[in-house]
Formats: C-alpha cells, sequence, structure tokens
C-alpha cells in the first residue's frame, strides 16, 4: 500500500470517528433531555452532526471541532433548556470523559495488533514500506473500529444509568464530574507520553514499558466504572431524598387531618350538648316570660344567638371533615379579606381521607396566593361536579400574576420557605401530592392560569377502580 492510498484511508477513518462521536452524543443527550422530540430538535442534531464532519474535513486539531461544538451545544440550551445548563455541562463533560477513556483504551488494542504485523516485516526486502503502510492501515482501522466499539457500549451504559434528573444543581454538577476530569486528564497524559521526540529518536512508551498495554486500558475500565457507580449511587440518594420528603409531607398532611377531624368532633360535641341544654334553654325562657322580664328574654334570646352562630356552617358539604375544611378555609379567607365561595356537595365517592388533602392543598395554596395582593381584591372559588363516573374538582383564585413553572414540569413550584433544609429542598411537593392522589384515580391534574386568574382542575374518576388501586 502507497502513501498516498494511508493517507486516504485515514482521512475516512477519521471521518468515520466523528460522525460515530456526533451521534453516540445525540444519543446521551436524548437520554439525559427525556421528553417529547419536536421537529426544531431533529434539525438541530442533523446540523449538528453535518457541522463535525464537516469541520472534520478543513486543516485544524480536534480541539477547534470540540470548541465549536460545545459553543453550539451551550448555545442552543440557553434557548430551548434555560434551566437545566448544569446538566449541558455534565453532559458535555461526561461524553469528553468517555471519548478519552474509549480512545486509551483502543490506542493499547491498537499498539499491540501493529506491533505484532510489524514483527513478521523483513526491512530489507523492496516492498517493506507498502507493507508497513499496510500494517498501519489495518492498525488504523482496529483503532477507529474498536474506539467506535468502546464509544457506543459506554453510550449506552451511560445513557442507561442517566434517569429522572430533570434539572441538575451545579454542586451535583460538581461531584459527579470529578472523575470525568480525572479520566480525562490521565488520558491527556498518557497519549502525551505515548511517543515524545528526544534527542537520540523517539521514546515509545508501550516499548518501554509494554505491561502498561493492559494497565492503562484497567484503569480507564476502572474510571468508567467508577463514574456509572457515581451517577447510580447519586440518583438513588436523590430518590432516597424524594422519599424522606414525601414522607414528611404525608406526615403533616395526616396530622393535618386528625387535626380536623378533632375539630369536626369537637363541633358535634358542641351541637349535642346544645340540643341537650336547650330543654334548660326553654324552661328559663319561659320562666323569664311568665316573671314580665321581657328585655332579660330578649338579651337571654341574643346570647343564645351568638352561641349558634358560632356553631352554625356557612357551607353544608354532606360530609362531616369536608364541612370543618371548607368552612375553616372560608373563615380564614374571610378573616384576611378574601371573597371565598364554594359549590360543594361531596358523597363519599372516595375517601374522605384522600379527598381532604386535596382540599387542604389546593385551598391553601389559593388563600396564600390571594393573601399577596391589597386587601379586598383576592377571591377563591371552589367547585365539584360529576360527569359520568368522574369528579371534577375545580379552584380558582386571583394571584399576581407571576407563575414561575419550569420547563419539563407541569406544576408551579412552591414559594413557601422549607422549616427543614436539607430535607425538604425540592418545589411543589404539595401540588405533586395532589397529582400523585389523582393518579391513583385514574385521573390527573390540570392547571390554567388567564390574565391574573389561576385556575386548577382534578379529575377522578370514582367508584371501585379508584379505591381499589
Amino acid at each position: 500500500m502507497s502513501q498516498p492510498a494511508f493517507e486516504m484511508i485515514n482521512s475516512i477513518l477519521d471521518i468515520w470517528k466523528i460522525a460515530v462521536q456526533a451521534i453516540m452524543f445525540l444519543v446521551l443527550w436524548a437520554a439525559a433531555f427525556r421528553g417529547k422530540k419536536g421537529k426544531r430538535d431533529g434539525i438541530a442534531a442533523l446540523l449538528f452532526i453535518l457541522a463535525n464532519i464537516g469541520i472534520g474535513f478543513l486543516p485544524c486539531t480536534a480541539w477547534v471541532r470540540y470548541g465549536v461544538s460545545a459553543f453550539a451545544i451551550m448555545g442552543y440550551t440557553g434557548i430551548c433548556y434555560k434551566k437545566q445548563i448544569g446538566k449541558a455541562v455534565f453532559m458535555m463533560l461526561a461524553f469528553y470523559n468517555l471519548h478519552c477513556l474509549g480512545y486509551l483504551m483502543a490506542s493499547s488494542i491498537y499498539r499491540k495488533i501493529v506491533d505484532e504485523m510489524l514483527k513478521s516485516l523483513d526491512m530489507m526486502q523492496d516492498s517493506y514500506l507498502q507493507e508497513m503502510y499496510r500494517c498501519m492501515a489495518i492498525g488504523m482501522f482496529c483503532l477507529v473500529f474498536s474506539y467506535s466499539a468502546l464509544l457506543v457500549a459506554m453510550t449506552i451504559i451511560l445513557c442507561r444509568s442517566i434517569k429522572g434528573a430533570d434539572i441538575m444543581a451545579w454542586q451535583d454538577v460538581f461531584l459527579l464530574s470529578v472523575l470525568n476530569f480525572v479520566g480525562s486528564m490521565i488520558a491527556g497524559v498518557v497519549n502525551g507520553l505515548l511517543t515524545v521526540k528526544i534527542d537520540t529518536g523517539f521514546f515509545v512508551l508501550f516499548d518501554e514499558k509494554p505491561d502498561l498495554l493492559w494497565k492503562i486500558p484497567m484503569i480507564a475500565v476502572l474510571i468508567f466504572v467508577g463514574e456509572t457507580a457515581l451517577i447510580y449511587f447519586w440518583q438513588k440518594y436523590r430518590v432516597l431524598l424524594a422519599e424522606r420528603q414525601k414522607h414528611f409531607v404525608e406526615e403533616q398532611q395526616v396530622k393535618a387531618m386528625k387535626k380536623r377531624l378533632e375539630e369536626a368532633e369537637n363541633f358535634y360535641g358542641s351541637i349535642r350538648k346544645v340540643r341537650h341544654e336547650m330543654k334548660n334553654h326553654m324552661a328559663n325562657i319561659k320562666g323569664l316570660a311568665g316573671a314580665g322580664e321581657y328585655g332579660e328574654i330578649e338579651d337571654y334570646v341574643r346570647r343564645m344567638d351568638e352561641t349558634m352562630q358560632k356553631l352554625e356552617y356557612k357551607y353544608v358539604t354532606g360530609n362531616a371533615v369536608t364541612d370543618v375544611i371548607i368552612n375553616d378555609k372560608c373563615r380564614r379567607a374571610e378573616k384576611a379579606g378574601i371573597r371565598f365561595d364554594a359549590d360543594f356537595r361531596y358523597g363519599g365517592e372516595i375517601p374522605v381521607f384522600d379527598m381532604g388533602i386535596i382540599l387542604n392543598n389546593l385551598l391553601d395554596n389559593a388563600i396564600e396566593a390571594c393573601e399577596k395582593l391589597e386587601t379586598g381584591k383576592g377571591f377563591v372559588r371552589l367547585s365539584l361536579k360529576r360527569k359520568k363516573q368522574f369528579l371534577i374538582l375545580c379552584v380558582e383564585n386571583s394571584f399576581d400574576g407571576v407563575v414561575p413553572v419550569s420547563k419539563g414540569s407541569s406544576l408551579p413550584p412552591t414559594t413557601k420557605q422549607s422549616i427543614l433544609p436539607g430535607i425538604i429542598t425540592e418545589h411543589g411537593i404539595g401540588l405533586e401530592n395532589v397529582r400523585d392522589i389523582a393518579e391513583r384515580y385514574f385521573g390527573g391534574v390540570n392547571i390554567k392560569v388567564k390574565g391574573d386568574v389561576f385556575h386548577v382542575t382534578v379529575m377522578l374518576q370514582q367508584g371501585e377502580v379508584g379505591e381499589g388501586k
């Protein structure tokens, strides 16, 4: 094989390697940024591949292509995934580490194959140069093929390891990128030492240290395993943290429901007490009437009416627990100067515990949003409707018009301050609980914003289907 033929094959293999790199990066990107992929993403992916291949034909170093690619990726992320720049940075660092580790392992394979083939050549033959170029071409093919296979395998493994991290905090990026930096730096150092020009000729690392032919790939494998394990345990930690958060919120919900049940019991106990004392009240009134103390009668009746007013519910829903919750929220709203209206009749279609959690979360959120407005400008409207086998619960409220909904999330985050920093770090847990309950009953949560009105609709499937889930 002639030198021009070898150089042409080498150029083709370079383009092959670049194409594999671009495609594998997009595969890793798609795994990290899960969700619906639109036409825009497809066009961007195609342009990314073509741009990398195009730059590969130019007489420039690989660093130029890496720099242009990184700039394009960060620009696209800034436009389309503003809240996930940290994750984009991690993806680039992780992929560059895969590239370095793959090349490090493939280099050992290349060196072993080429050395074995060159040993069989006779330097005294006239065809030695042609045979040498042929051996090097075969070695380069094995290098690129093994590099591509390793890159594909590592990318697939990493894709399966990355799950459900919608938004990565910068501290997570730094933590997970430690081994990416280590792997990239080790690969850079080793590649720089593979062949070094010295005064008397060339220093070839694998010739001087042949045991490194298997030690270096082993180091690369261990770094990759360490990175994969780190991601795995980080995600396990996130799941554990989410479970602790959910457990904490559920505890708070249970405590709130117990308090509401106690209030309901006290309320109905007061009613029973009044009913029991009614005979005494009537006897007292009759005695005052017989004595002609009509002024005392009027005062006595007024005091009785005040007592009855305290025990009277503005909204009667058909269930003791929902009576207490809705009337309690109504009193809280009216005390803050917020208009409160409810059209709610509950027949026990789903367990009252779950309905209580939904009402508590939605009405608390609505009232807190109205409390940020000027007195008299806030309103809350609650309704429960039935449509075939579905319950449709709606809550509307006025708010300040600011809805910080994150991309990739259908629920807005809460603005409440955490009372347990370090444990409760996620946002929107109350609405997440509502959504979890809705999904348990084969329903869902729909949120709409029209101007300064926030509208939440919760759909629940009633009957045995929901209860059996």
